[in-house]
């Protein structure tokens, strides 16, 4: 299968379809400041991203004005996500920024629900084709991104289908009182998103028949 990029919600543990793109050092040296990483958040600077995910994930040096964040409530349930809070805010299109997360490709804020739909008014964001999760996009450059995008954050969805996994009823729950909000770096073009998106919610059946059938009692 071909990677999809940019869905927030589709394979079971990744929670994206893309596959992550390795953080590597970019090219020259970028200054990890709040200005550079607001670069990132705006979709200005793939090599700023892959700066401070070099620095933070491969080197495992924060800046001092970085402290990750643990145990946070508001993110609970969702894998390969990374966040930090700032002591020295960064911007993202004008807005300040006092907490940044890391997921694969995103770089991204976490906002309440009013905030972020402010913005993603201000900003022309689309909602996406997907049922599993609300996700919204507007790509920069259609053919080859980036993205900036708003999702939900996704511990629910996981519950979702982990239930339906184990042949139970996916619990109700109402629309999440947060977005993340911020840029996608992977490589696509706004033709190969959507067309994902729109088969994001069978693959997301598929996965959970499989997970069900793995750890369903083998017979003798």
């Amino acid at each position: 299968m071909k990677s999809k990029p940019y869905l927030v919600m589709a394979l079971a543990c990744a929670m994206t379809i893309v596959a992550p793109r390795p953080a590597q050092a970019a090219d020259g040296d970028v200054p990890l400041t709040p200005q550079t990483l607001g670069d990132a958040l705006s979709c200005r600077s793939r090599d700023t991203l892959e700066a401070f995910a070099g620095e933070l994930f491969l080197a495992g040096n924060a800046p001092a004005w970085m402290r990750e964040i643990k145990d946070d409530k508001q993110t609970e349930g969702m894998l390969g996500l990374y966040g930090y809070t700032l002591a020295k805010p960064a911007m993202l299109l004008g807005e300040p920024v006092d907490r940044v997360y890391f997921l694969q490709n995103w770089v991204v804020t976490l906002w309440p629900r009013k905030k972020a739909e402010a913005f993603i008014a201000a900003h022309h964001l689309e909602r996406a084709p997907i049922k599993a999760t609300e996700q919204y996009y507007h790509f920069i450059d259609p053919e080859n991104g980036p993205m900036l995008g708003a999702f939900e954050p996704t511990g629910n969805a996981m519950a979702a289908m982990l239930a339906k996994a184990f042949g139970g009823e996916a619990p109700q729950s109402a629309p999440s009182d947060s977005l993340f909000v911020g840029c996608n770096y992977a490589v696509a073009s706004q033709e190969m998103f959507l067309d994902a998106a729109r088969q994001s919610d069978a693959i997301v059946g598929r996965k959970a028949h499989e997970i069900g059938e793995e750890v369903a009692p083998k017979k003798p």
